[in-house]
């Protein structure tokens, strides 16, 4: 399995992000409806017998129940979906690698739940590509997944990622619902573009709700929770990954909130209380967001390794109860052109951040803040973490259309997003 290098921001770093182009819509994928039915376990005993006798456009229905299987998906275009999200159920029983590995183009997984896998919840990865070309950098276009779907999805407590995207393009992840990892509930990596959109997902009791490794080019998490977790939220560069720097995604209309538990699993060289950390990305937006209850920083922009923040845009969120609110850490006089305006908080590192580096006629710092991280603590094993509750099923899965998922998302217009409620 691939994995990336442990210790998220186990350094600091600094410098600036372009603001992606916003409200292009796009395709969710096309309605197949000539394709089979192949029922579990009325017509296939396994679920990975189903799937290997599935055709593209054929859709394979589980039926209630729990299924000890580790599932490989290598053919494109199929649908994999639960009668009941709560109901079908696949359990690693903490021996199995994986509950989905997803190998192929325009697959999607659907309305169940996964736990317990040594690894991953579900995985989707162009680096397990029977069909990859090594002339080509896994990740970028010719040599990714082209296409996928995670929907209605639960996975908890498994040994690394709940729901893992790498050198994947083109995907949709909604509904989704993660607890207990001890890496993070949801990650985006090693790809560029990316064209991946998370929306109305909730992360919560993991080492970190979402993390994008390299992950570039449109990128969205919108309108999502991310609570309870030792970190938040961390698009970020590293060189352990190819395709370094990230740059170019959204964060926006996002509840992130106490994000300081130290009763979820713990990552190796973290560090814990950070609701939004851009570790050395590049012209991401940050807007729209609520951020609180953290008692090291509500939205930071840092260096991380190598690499430093250029070009971020902070703007529209508000903050409230963090120790605090915004910071920037960096070296540069003029904030190598990460700026923040109109947002609602009350502290700031340096003093006044919002004169100093504004989104327009920035004054400029004469030394720009350090601020020290709190570094992590131990945590539970993950194996020891409780079952979350039932979460919203998919409506009529039994008749609902199958839509392959074989064309970008459709993207968010920014504009329509709203500073989320305070729930």
């Amino acid at each position: 399995m691939l994995s990336r290098p442990r210790g998220p921001f186990a350094s600091t770093l600094a410098t600036a992000v372009l603001v992606l182009s916003l409200g292009v819509t796009g395709s969710c994928g096309s309605d197949s409806e000539s394709g089979r039915v192949i029922s579990v376990p009325g017509d296939a005993a396994t679920i990975q017998d189903a799937v290997d006798r599935a055709n593209p456009g054929d859709l394979v229905l589980i039926e209630a129940g729990t299924y000890h299987e580790s599932v490989v998906v290598s053919t494109s275009r199929i649908t994999i979906r639960g009668v009941d999200r709560n109901e079908v159920v696949l359990d690693g029983r903490y021996e199995l690698p994986n509950g989905f590995e997803v190998t192929s183009d325009g697959v999607a997984v659907e309305n169940l739940t996964v736990h317990s896998f040594r690894q991953n919840g579900v995985i989707v990865s162009g680096a397990y590509r029977r069909d990859a070309d090594a002339s080509i950098p896994v990740g970028t276009t010719g040599n990714s997944i082209r296409g996928f779907r995670v929907s209605y999805v639960t996975a908890y407590n498994n040994g690394l990622y709940g729901v893992y995207s790498f050198a994947a393009q083109d995907g949709l992840i909604e509904n989704v619902y993660a607890s207990g990892h001890p890496d993070s509930g949801i990650y985006v990596g090693q790809c560029k573009p990316c064209s991946t959109v998370l929306r109305s997902v909730v992360a919560e009791n993991n080492a970190i709700g979402y993390y994008g490794t390299n992950a570039s080019g449109n990128v969205w998490v919108v309108e999502s929770v991310f609570r309870g977790n030792r970190l938040g939220v961390a698009p970020n560069s590293q060189s352990t990954e190819k395709l370094a720097p990230q740059e170019d995604a959204v964060i926006a209309g996002n509840l992130v909130v106490d994000n300081d538990n130290v009763k979820a699993p713990e990552i190796p060289m973290g560090f814990i209380s950070g609701g939004i950390v851009v570790g050395a990305g590049a012209r991401n937006t940050i807007s729209r967001n609520r951020v609180s209850g953290h008692s090291w920083a509500g939205i930071a922009v840092m260096p991380m390794n190598s690499f430093v923040p250029e070009g971020n845009r902070v703007t529209g969120n508000v903050m409230t109860d963090n120790g605090l609110d915004l910071v920037y850490i960096g070296s540069a006089p003029d904030g190598d052109g990460n700026c923040f305006s109109d947002n609602n908080f009350a502290s700031s590192a340096p003093e006044s951040i919002e004169v100093a580096l504004a989104c327009a006629n920035p004054a400029g710092l004469a030394r720009p803040s350090a601020v020290d991280t709190q570094p992590s603590s131990p945590g539970p094993d993950y194996r020891t973490l409780p079952a979350p509750p039932a979460q919203p099923s998919m409506a009529d899965a039994r008749s609902a259309p199958r839509t392959v998922a074989d064309g970008p998302p459709a993207y968010p217009n920014l504009e329509d997003i709203v500073v989320p409620d305070d729930r």
